[in-house]
């Protein structure tokens, strides 16, 4: 069988006869062939939640000074926080991260054979000229969007933060699911009616819908991370589908 070049977005396989395929399967008609394309939707909307993991980092010459220093940058964040509008039952104070006796900034525990990299260096040194590192950590949710910007103005501005990317997301996702879904369906059965058009044919029936195993849904922070590298703002709920569809094909 003569190859077919594919783009990106969509597979297409001309097959066997359906027949050959499965004891269920109703067999092709003379000339009707198998097909199968794909399809992807995307739903954008505003965010209703937003979640911080926050590590807050002290330094001090000994554990208990680093630990003091830890404590009372806490009640500094928290403090802060609340002058921002975040209730405290938005705050959840994780267990104590320990002392360290060096390490990254981003990551307090590292193997003595470790080779920083140059960016590290410094943060690396200054951990090792204050000796000991105490770290706490801190889980900030947020359901009101409008302090969302002073939180993150607030984190970004301390030298003793390290937040992971913030996850935004949904109170109910499913009317924005089943509408990546329609997109999806709509743009596989797109690309099976420009496939069928380029060789001379007609989209007869649609065999199934089915959802590719190799599309696995990905944790909310890879996909916005994946929206804002194709031109998101980051500042939005992205909810995306794919599908796979087996179509016949016909003479016309």
């Amino acid at each position: 069988m003569r190859a077919i070049p594919l783009p990106l977005a969509a597979a297409l396989a001309l097959a066997a006869p359906l027949a050959a395929q499965g004891p269920n399967q109703p067999p092709l008609a003379p000339g009707e062939v198998l097909a199968q394309v794909a399809g992807f939707g995307q739903v954008r909307n505003r965010p209703e939640i937003a979640r911080f993991d926050v590590s807050l980092f002290a330094h001090g010459a000994n554990a208990a000074a680093a630990r003091l220093a830890c404590d009372a940058a806490l009640r500094d964040v928290l403090a802060k926080l609340k002058a921002a509008g975040v209730p405290d039952s938005a705050i959840t104070v994780q267990p104590a991260g320990g002392m360290t006796r060096v390490g990254f900034i981003s990551n307090p525990v590292s193997d003595d054979d470790d080779e920083p990299a140059a960016a590290n260096a410094a943060a690396m040194l200054a951990v090792a000229r204050h000796g000991k590192t105490a770290s706490v950590g801190l889980q900030i949710e947020l359901n009101d969007m409008t302090r969302l910007a002073a939180v993150r103005k607030l984190l970004s501005e301390r030298e003793d933060v390290i937040a992971q990317p913030i996850i935004l997301t949904l109170r109910d996702d499913s009317a924005a699911r089943r509408e990546a879904v329609a997109q999806a369906v709509a743009k596989a059965r797109r690309e099976a009616d420009a496939y069928s058009s380029a060789l001379g044919l007609r989209v007869a029936r649609i065999v199934r819908v089915f959802d590719p195993a190799a599309t696995s849904e990905q944790p909310q922070v890879w996909t916005q991370m994946i929206a804002m590298m194709n031109g998101g703002t980051g500042e939005e709920v992205v909810t995306d589908a794919r599908v796979g569809m087996d179509v016949v094909l016909a003479p016309r």
